[in-house]
């Protein structure tokens, strides 16, 4: 009987859809609701460019249906507003509806109303308008909208969209439920206040933009050094006033977004096409200044990955917010209650030395200044829950009072005392301590024992494996690069889930920190090659800075897994746009050309001239160029590199770069200097001029060895005819002469003929002659 069961099921659906006069249910995939008109399933409507959808929408892991507004044409599903935020619908979608009375109702399919427009001035019809604002267009006036969505915002801000005074962005509660959380971001209201706020609950501020300049807030001006969008702050009249922010110009088209995010940073962020949404800027940047960001009883830390954590003697309340390692604002609770009886507590106090705790809850109480007293004073307060004795001369008795709030990791060794369940202690501190020195005594031969055996077993483990112990990698890492873990690696790449290109020895991974810092993880394959490049790469990248050298942020190196963690480099590597795959369309224009060549020629004269050790990269080519959101370019993958030190000029590598970039010198096994990434740099400065391999077997046959033909081309003076065609239109010919001439010169077979990284720069910045002997 189940099929009849199912039956019935579809058929009392079906009587629930009809009760909405489904004849009026609108066309999938047009712009508008008509009045009458409904949505219902995964029907939904369009703006007319495509860019926005609406309709009803599942957050994952839940059984919770909203109607909602995302981005039509972006695979990760981005949501930018809800309706019915704080009523979800159960188990299904329901019906949207635009009723004859001209307002806007959601029904679930009983029938019940969950949700309404509540305008008082009668509609025409909805539309989903190209800007992302969804509108009811007046029945009398159909130049008015009588409500829109802009006006009833969620949690983000969108170009365009005027932010008036009184009108606030709400954070969703977590990533699985867009109830209004506990951050706000609005104008001051204040009458003649003209700057931005963020709040927690609406009434504690705790950051601010400063006031409006005239083309900026005083507080923020790298929004404007940016040079990605412009601020306006406008005034309609005394009491009534918006902020909106517009793209420039030459990035009209793209997609950017503010928002307000569960941890409540207000964060702005742009798409890049085939990367993803990349953030650009954060405020507060240090997401421990956001207020109350790991709830009560909570600790922020902004180095670590897990970024808060309870206080000891407490317990996550939320399991899955902490675990999602997005959202822990709903904080900690005790693990046992307190006991708390004036003049005769059994509670006690823990001394955490690691520890600040704001001053905001506290109290001054002078009238104890030994720590005695200033623990009786807050344990005969039901209300305290911690104290501290001040390092001020003279010291003064600090108590805190309520939840504690906004608790931060320190280094300053300053001791606070957090008061605890007895329960928590466990055993009386006498008795405890005898019961250690106890087990000390009888287990010392134990543990000496368990030594040895460990030292036998590191001892096999070395003999079996071609990898050096953890601890070699340890002694020559520098110490600002972060050591972290496999799971926390799992955790920031979603379980290795993003690729971003592989290479001889791994894979690259997309990863994002706690503090949502994208960063690129190279995960490598455990082999003997691999453990080099591992050692390489920190030894040569992980001890130097500079702008036009990749960053590496930290590593992993956990029994036989060897990670590498990068900074991400939004736009990949030089070689997908000078070489296209498929049907790519990438193309650089001869400017961003000339400045990429030019910024990696001053990342290698870094290497090799200014370094305290000269390092040569020993594998220059577009591939190993990567370049940020600016097309800034960086030189990355150090894992041939060899570190010359200044005494010696030559270095004896068995090891080979890549076909087509290796100097000759190195080709007969000679020893070789930094003269050899010249060589691959001049190759290089070739290929991003054609956009053509130089060693394309099918150019080769009927060209001839490229870099000799496009010397023949330059000598007749056809120097655009060595042009990538797709920019052969509009370049600057003596930048494009300049650089051909300085290619040349660095793949002269004999290295002496070769110049420095230092002249070929100058020669490329117009500074020093370049002509061809």
């Amino acid at each position: 009987m189940s099929w009849l069961k199912l039956l019935l099921t579809v058929l009392a659906i079906l009587v629930h859809l009809h009760r909405f006069n489904s004849q009026d249910v609108y066309v999938y995939g047009a712009d508008t609701i008509p009045l009458g008109g409904s949505l219902s399933g995964n029907q939904t409507i369009i703006s007319k460019n495509g860019t926005f959808e609406l309709g009803f929408l599942s957050p994952t892991g839940t059984n919770n249906w909203y109607v909602g507004i995302w981005y039509a044409q972006i695979p990760e599903k981005t949501i930018i507003w809800v309706a019915n935020r704080e009523i979800p619908l159960r188990n299904m979608p329901g019906v949207l509806k635009l009723s004859t009375d001209g307002n806007l109702r959601l029904f679930d399919l009983d029938g019940r109303s969950i949700w309404s427009s509540d305008n008082m001035v009668e509609a025409s019809r909805a539309r989903m308008l190209d800007s992302g604002n969804f509108v009811l267009v007046g029945a009398h006036d159909t130049s008015v909208f009588v409500w829109e969505s802009f006006k009833h915002p969620t949690d983000t801000w969108l170009p365009g969209i005027k932010q008036w005074k009184g009108l606030q962005l709400t954070s969703w509660r977590s990533s699985w439920d867009p109830a209004p959380g506990y951050f706000s971001f609005g104008m001051d209201p204040s009458p003649q206040s003209k700057q931005i706020l963020l709040l927690y609950n609406e009434s504690i501020t705790y950051w601010y933009s400063g006031q409006w300049t005239g083309d900026h807030f005083s507080d923020l001006p790298e929004l404007v050094d940016q040079k990605m969008v412009s601020l306006s702050f406008v005034t309609v009249s005394p009491l009534k006033s918006y902020l909106i922010f517009t793209l420039n110009p030459q990035i009209a088209s793209a997609k950017a977004r503010f928002v307000l995010d569960k941890s409540g940073q207000l964060r702005m962020y742009f798409w890049v096409q085939e990367i993803g949404w990349n953030l650009v800027w954060s405020a507060p940047a240090d997401g421990c200044n956001v207020y109350g960001v790991c709830g009560d009883y909570g600790a922020c830390n902004s180095n670590n990955m897990q970024f808060c954590s309870c206080l000891q003697g407490f317990i996550t309340k939320n399991n899955r917010a902490w675990n999602s390692q997005q959202w822990w604002a709903s904080g900690c609770v005790r693990r046992d209650p307190l006991q708390c009886t004036v003049n005769g507590s059994t509670d006690g106090f823990l001394q955490v030395t690691d520890k600040f705790l704001s001053n905001e809850q506290s109290v001054s109480y002078p009238q104890e200044v030994m720590l005695e007293g200033c623990q009786a004073a807050c344990l005969n307060n039901c209300s305290c829950t911690a104290f501290a004795i001040t390092g001020s001369s003279p010291p003064v008795c600090q108590l805190w009072f309520g939840e504690l709030l906004n608790v931060r990791d320190s280094s300053d060794n300053s001791s606070v005392y957090i008061r605890l369940a007895a329960s928590d202690f466990g055993e009386p501190s006498s008795m405890r301590a005898r019961r250690i020195r106890e087990i000390y005594i009888s287990v010392a031969a134990i543990a000496f024992f368990i030594a040895v055996l460990a030292l036998v077993f590191a001892a096999w483990r070395l003999r079996r494996s071609n990898l050096q112990p953890q601890k070699l990698v340890e002694d020559d890492t520098p110490a600002f690069l972060r050591m972290f873990t496999y799971k926390e690696l799992q955790t920031a790449t979603e379980n290795f889930k993003h690729k971003l290109g592989s290479g001889a020895f791994g894979s690259v991974y997309k990863g994002s920190l706690p503090d949502n810092t994208l960063v690129a993880v190279k995960k490598l394959e455990v082999s003997g090659h691999a453990e080099k490049q591992f050692r390489a790469e920190i030894s040569t990248i992980g001890s130097i800075q500079h702008v036009n050298l990749v960053s590496l942020r930290g590593f992993c190196a956990e029994k036989r897994k060897r990670l590498l963690v990068y900074e991400y480099m939004a736009y990949g590597s030089l070689d997908s746009f000078l070489f296209p795959r498929d049907s790519e369309e990438k193309v650089l224009n001869w400017n961003a050309r000339f400045q990429i060549a030019v910024g990696a020629a001053r990342g290698l004269v870094y290497l090799h001239e200014e370094c305290r050790d000269r390092i040569i990269h020993c594998d220059i080519k577009p591939e190993n160029i990567l370049l940020d959101v600016d097309f800034s370019p960086k030189v990355a993958d150090f894992g041939m590199a060899k570190i010359v030190g200044r005494d010696f000029s030559r270095v004896l590598t068995t090891a080979r770069g890549t076909r087509g970039y290796v100097a000759p010198e190195w080709i007969y096994g000679l020893p070789i200097t930094p003269k050899a990434d010249v060589y691959s740099f001049g190759m290089m400065l070739l290929e991003i001029i054609s956009g053509r391999r130089n060693v394309d077997l099918h150019l080769q046959m009927s060209m001839q060895f490229f870099p000799t033909w496009a010397a023949a081309q330059l000598e007749s003076g056809n120097i655009v005819g060595i042009v990538d065609e797709r920019i052969a239109h509009i370049v600057d010919i003596e930048e494009v002469r300049r650089t051909f001439v300085v290619g040349r010169l660095c793949i002269k077979e004999d290295e002496n003929d070769r110049p420095s990284m230092s002249q070929v720069l100058q020669m490329l910045e117009g500074t020093m002659r370049s002509e061809i002997v």
